[in-house]
């Protein structure tokens, strides 16, 4: 009897025991309060997401400005509820805040203009004010302290910039043959040959180079202008030679003889005209004016033999 009883005894105690252990395993671990998150840093990061959906095509620095200004306008103390700003609940939280926002707002929109400036420089149609802008812009961020030297950012803006410089290049070179005027009509001075070989050269070694630039070289526009540099400079040749025959024309009459005047202004002046044929201009209407101005200054020559010196 003795025996039965304590054997229920250990059997009530191991229940016990098992009750307490089943009991705590059921007992489920207290969660630690989560502090309510910021709605003013969820905004920004919200914005700055934002940025990184938009199109590659269009350019979106107006919005970057916006999300930028709000990031400061948020860092301002508004008593009484936000003493040192809206980021956090002291000044060294909500200035870490501020930074950190700054810090990913520059990383994601520089990474967005260098998309955009890319997909500016592929296509065939280089707007002005796009270049403009891009030109601006790339300024702008290459001058933040977020910009790490030598970064893939900062080696994409010295592409940026390689590419714009060697457009304007073009663009300098097109615009000065397309403005070419030289009207001296000094007996002693030249047409300067010399300088026009040398841009009639330079566009011909840029075309046949694909513009130096793979970017530079998808713009139809500099193309297209340099195959014109020829024709505009061959024409700002026949400008100066016809405004120089029209200056000398009917001026025999200031001449001792016909030899004087021969030797000191017909064959000068003719030998001007000649030049024209060297082969530097490989121009359709090339024949047409080079004759044309041969014939005008020889019918001076022809009044010039009939007067009575």
């Amino acid at each position: 009897m003795k025996k039965i009883k304590i054997v229920l005894t250990i059997l009530v105690v191991a229940l016990i025991c098992l009750g307490i252990f089943l009991g705590i395993q059921r007992i489920e671990p207290i969660e630690e309060e989560k502090p309510p998150e910021n709605q003013f840093i969820q905004k920004i990061e919200q914005d700055i997401a934002e940025i990184r959906s938009k199109s590659d095509n269009k350019f979106c620095g107006d919005y970057y400005r916006e999300v930028s200004h709000r990031i400061n306008e948020f860092s301002k103390p508004l008593p009484p509820s936000f003493p040192y700003g809206r980021y956090g609940s002291t000044k060294l939280e909500n200035d870490q805040w501020k930074e950190d926002l700054e810090k990913t707002l520059y990383s994601v929109y520089a990474e967005k203009f260098i998309k955009q400036a890319k997909s500016v420089f592929r296509g065939s149609a280089w707007r002005k004010e796009d270049l403009k802008f891009i030109q601006s812009e790339k300024s702008m961020l290459k001058k933040s302290k977020w910009l790490m030297a030598e970064s893939p950012i900062d080696k994409d803006f010295t592409t940026i910039q390689t590419t714009l410089n060697k457009y304007y290049e073009v663009v300098n070179l097109i615009s000065s043959c397309n403005n070419y005027n030289f009207l001296s009509t000094e007996l002693s001075v030249r047409f300067p040959i010399g300088d026009v070989q040398s841009k009639i050269s330079r566009a011909s070694i840029l075309q046949q180079n694909r513009l130096e630039n793979a970017y530079v070289n998808n713009c139809i526009r500099l193309h297209e202008g340099l195959k014109e540099v020829p024709e505009k400079l061959f024409l700002a040749n026949i400008r100066y030679l016809d405004n120089k025959i029209s200056y000398w024309t009917d001026s025999y009459p200031n001449y001792n003889s016909y030899n004087d005047y021969s030797n000191n202004l017909y064959k000068p002046l003719k030998a001007e005209i000649e030049s024209l044929d060297i082969g530097i201009y490989s121009v359709g209407n090339f024949e047409m004016e080079y004759n044309r101005l041969l014939k005008k200054w020889s019918s001076d020559n022809r009044n010039a033999w009939d007067h009575k010196f």
